[in-house]
């Protein structure tokens, strides 16, 4: 990542590194997924998302063990889509959201995207106002959006 892309104050913890998704990751992924966002996917699901765009699948590392991930994909030419980020419960509040988030912006400009959205649900507060501050906005809401009924907002962010 280049040092111009990261927010002030954003950094990794000491001994972390990023890099991209591995096939054999989905398991920790998935334990991650399941703990940090409450939904239970199966593992053929991250292996298509990192098949769909590899690039847009980005883990950090701590000690040998993965402690965050944002996946991506690019749903339409120009578009991104943030289809999840998530850092476990230790390790939040460090900055690694804003990074991963970062990186994952720094690619999409590399590639020339010109918007990237997302989804996050109408009920968590923390995550919209987290979002917000990395320059995304409340583009509408999506009724009944999650498995469990909740609705969602879909979130859109326009790339100088």
């Amino acid at each position: 990542m280049s040092r111009s892309s990261r927010r002030e104050g954003a950094r990794l913890p000491v001994l972390s590194h990023m890099r991209e998704f591995f096939p054999e990751d989905a398991v920790v992924i998935r334990e991650i997924t399941k703990d940090a966002l409450g939904e239970d996917y199966p593992l053929s699901l991250f292996h298509d998302i990192h098949g769909a765009w590899p690039e847009g699948f980005i883990v950090v590392k701590q000690d040998d063990a993965i402690i965050a991930f944002i996946a991506g994909i690019l749903p339409a030419r120009r578009r991104a889509r943030i289809l999840m980020l998530a850092v476990r419960d230790s390790y939040r509040n460090q900055g690694i959201g804003t990074v991963l988030t970062d990186e994952f912006t720094e690619r999409c400009r590399t590639r020339k995207i010109s918007s990237i959205e997302l989804e996050v649900r109408k009920s968590n507060a923390g995550a919209i106002r987290f979002y917000e501050r990395l320059g995304f906005h409340i583009r509408y809401l999506l009724p009944r959006f999650y498995t469990d009924g909740e609705d969602g907002y879909k979130m859109w962010k326009t790339l100088p």
